[in-house]
Formats: structure tokens, C-alpha cells, sequence
């Protein structure tokens, strides 16, 4: 009776264990950079915060008898990849800023070439500025300015093309929009990470008590087993030849 109850417990134990390795499976799903679900409103989202709190709670009240390592194995990955996303992060955060900066300058630039046609002055003094990757597409639309009829279809089209160029590179929208995702990006590999470096600190201490425990043992039977054997080379080399010819010397006599 006592062992099925026992077993019935184990049972539930490895149930609850796939459980949560399946809850961890979600969020290295739900946090990789290829996942469609973004992490830009994590802070409202219930679903994500109570998938990372339940996996807290169970890492630090479970019953580490039957040793969960395939728990930690995995928290810790997931911790890993956490740093390193927040890393490269980091670093794109400080590229999308950059971007955002020469952008502005770009738009300035721009700016000022097109209130130069705007003058009918020609573009000559411009010419490495409009030979750039950004603003080379502008060259024709800025010709038009400088040339053009005012009020003309191809005017207005120029016009309208080059301030929507300029009001683009001033606010940088699309720089402003991945800037946010990313920033939000890491604010929640950093909740995941806080919330989950002290449950890994515990199995981690249950399972370096445990191992080193069994090391220490296996230690002192393996020093045991060289002490033995030390002795028995003793008794070899020394003890044994007087042994056998006190053996002969007896039988001599008899």
C-alpha cells in the first residue's frame, strides 16, 4: 500500500516537471527574435508574467529527492539566451540611436539643398551630398525645383516627394518604431532574467549538495581501493618472499 502510494507520488511529481519544462519550451519560444509575438506591451501581458512566476515558484518549492537537472539544465539556458539578447540589445539599441542621429542630419541637409533650388540656384555645390546612398534619389525631384515650373504637375510632385523625404528623415519612424520594440525587448529578458536567477540558485545549490556528497564518497571508496592495492604490492614485494621461504625452511625440517 505504502509503495503505490509512493509511486502514485512520483507519478504526479514527473507529471508536474513536464509540465513546467513545456511552460519553459513557451517563453524560449515566446522570446526568440524569430517569434511573431511581441514583448513591446509585456508589462500588461498576464499570461506572460504568470508563466514566469509559476516556473519560479515550482523551481523553489520543489521536491528535489528524485533531482530535477533537466529543470535546470534548462532554466539556465534560458538565462543564457536572456543575457546574450539583452547584450545584442544593447548594441542595437546604440545603432538605431546612430542611425536616428545621421538621419537628422541627412534632413537638414536636405533641407537646405532644397531651398537652394527652390532659388534656381544649381546643384554643383551639392554634388557629393546628393552622390550619397540617402539622398541620391532626391537629385532628380531637386532639379525639377530648380528648373521646373512652379505649380506644374512635376513640380508639385517633386515638392511634395522631397518634404515628405525631409519630415521622414527628421522624425525616423521606422528607426523610432524598432527602437521602442527593442528597448521593450529587453526590459522583459531582464524581468525574465531577476525572476529566474534565484530559483536556478537553488537547484543549483541542491544539486551541488547533493553531487558533491556522492563525489566525496566515491572519493574516499576509490582511496580506499589505492590504499589496498598499495598494501598488497607491499605484501608482494616484501612480506610474501619471506613468508614462502619460512614455508620451505618447515617442511626442510620435517
Amino acid at each position: 500500500m505504502r509503495e503505490t502510494m509512493e509511486n502514485n507520488e512520483t507519478n504526479v511529481q514527473s507529471v508536474e516537471l513536464q509540465r513546467q519544462v513545456q511552460k519553459l519550451e513557451k517563453l524560449e519560444k515566446m522570446i526568440n527574435p524569430n517569434s511573431k509575438k511581441s514583448l513591446i506591451l509585456w508589462e500588461e501581458d498576464d499570461a506572460f508574467k504568470n508563466l514566469i512566476s509559476d516556473l519560479k515558484e515550482y523551481a523553489l518549492t520543489c521536491d528535489v529527492t528524485e533531482f530535477p537537472v533537466e529543470l535546470l539544465d534548462k532554466l539556465k539556458a534560458l538565462q543564457l539566451d536572456a543575457v546574450n539578447q539583452i547584450v545584442l540589445g544593447a548594441t542595437r539599441v546604440v545603432e538605431l540611436r546612430e542611425q536616428a542621429k545621421k538621419n537628422l542630419e541627412l534632413s537638414r541637409t536636405l533641407s537646405s539643398i532644397y531651398i537652394s533650388a527652390m532659388a534656381a540656384n544649381p546643384l554643383d555645390e551639392y554634388t557629393e551630398e546628393l552622390s550619397t546612398e540617402e539622398l541620391s534619389p532626391m537629385k532628380e525631384y531637386l532639379e525639377t525645383i530648380c528648373h521646373g515650373v512652379p505649380d506644374s504637375e512635376e513640380y508639385v510632385k517633386a515638392e511634395k516627394t522631397i518634404k515628405s523625404k525631409i519630415s521622414n528623415l527628421e522624425n525616423s519612424v521606422h528607426i523610432t518604431i524598432d527602437l521602442e520594440r527593442t528597448t521593450s525587448k529587453a526590459s522583459a529578458l531582464e524581468y525574465i532574467k531577476a525572476e529566474i536567477t534565484p530559483a536556478i540558485d537553488r537547484l543549483q545549490a541542491e544539486y551541488d549538495a547533493k553531487y558533491t556528497i556522492v563525489e566525496q564518497v566515491e572519493d574516499v571508496e576509490t582511496s580506499l581501493a589505492l590504499r589496498k592495492t598499495f598494501k598488497d604490492k607491499l605484501y608482494d614485494a616484501f612480506v610474501k618472499p619471506f613468508t614462502s621461504l619460512f614455508k620451505k625452511k618447515t617442511k626442510v625440517k620435517n
